[in-house]
């Protein structure tokens, strides 16, 4: 994963082609209708975006949609709500990694770690409805970042923090694995402590990316914004 800290210098940034932000009157009601009813225009994420929507109940759509109404209030009374709005990005992602990693898990050993927990969610289909909930609700929230900042371009921060979640996921797993059996090394906590330092890093350094900033190589593992 240090190749995605290299691609973040502040150097790179302040040479990086950027579009202004645009605070725009837009609301998210907007974006909800924009998402939920006249559907992305790209066919992959309308395809999603159905799917989504065929998963859920119409009453966890409607606490989607409730809760989505909620944060855009705690925004708009946000000092920096472009800032917040970007952390909360990361932690539906976080929350994403976590409960999808859970469940890859054996059968006996999510059973260990839910009776460990009461925090947790304790049965496979809560597990799948709280997933497709939060998927919906990242959707809407990239949604209302393009409406009302710009902040939603291909390949963008977002993009890049994505990449980073799909990196550690072996490494959570085989984290919450260990530790369930007892097995855990020094050496694992100092792998999983330094993953945690790299991850709080890379959020420090995208929370101060220009809204509109692309970055190239992705695929290939080369960060260059452009």
């Amino acid at each position: 994963m240090h190749w995605l800290l290299a691609g973040l210098t502040a150097a790179a940034f302040a040479s990086a082609t950027v579009l202004l932000v645009r605070r725009r009157r837009a609301t998210m009601e907007q974006a909800w209708r924009s998402w939920s009813v006249d559907g992305p225009g790209d066919d992959r994420l309308r395809a999603l975006r159905d799917a989504l929507l065929a998963e859920l109940t119409p009453e966890v759509r409607e606490s989607v949609h409730g809760n989505l109404l909620e944060f855009e209030s705690v925004l708009r009374r946000d000092e920096d709500p472009l800032q917040a709005l970007r952390r909360e990005l990361m932690d539906s992602v976080d929350r994403r990694l976590l409960n999808m990693e859970i469940l890859e898990l054996p059968p006996e050993v999510r059973k260990k770690l839910r009776e460990q927990s009461s925090e947790l969610l304790q049965s496979d289909a809560e597990a799948r409805t709280y997933i497709a909930a939060n998927e919906a609700r990242l959707a809407v929230l990239r949604e209302y970042a393009g409406l009302r900042f710009g902040d939603r371009v291909p390949g963008d921060w977002f993009d890049v923090y994505e990449r980073a979640s799909r990196l550690r996921r072996r490494g959570t797993r085989n984290f919450i694995q260990r530790t369930l059996n007892g097995t855990q090394t020094g050496e694992d906590d100092a792998r999983y402590q330094s993953m945690t330092r790299v991850d709080r890093e890379i959020r420090t350094r995208l929370l101060k990316v220009p809204a509109g900033t692309r970055f190239t190589g992705l695929d290939e593992g080369k960060l260059a914004p452009e």
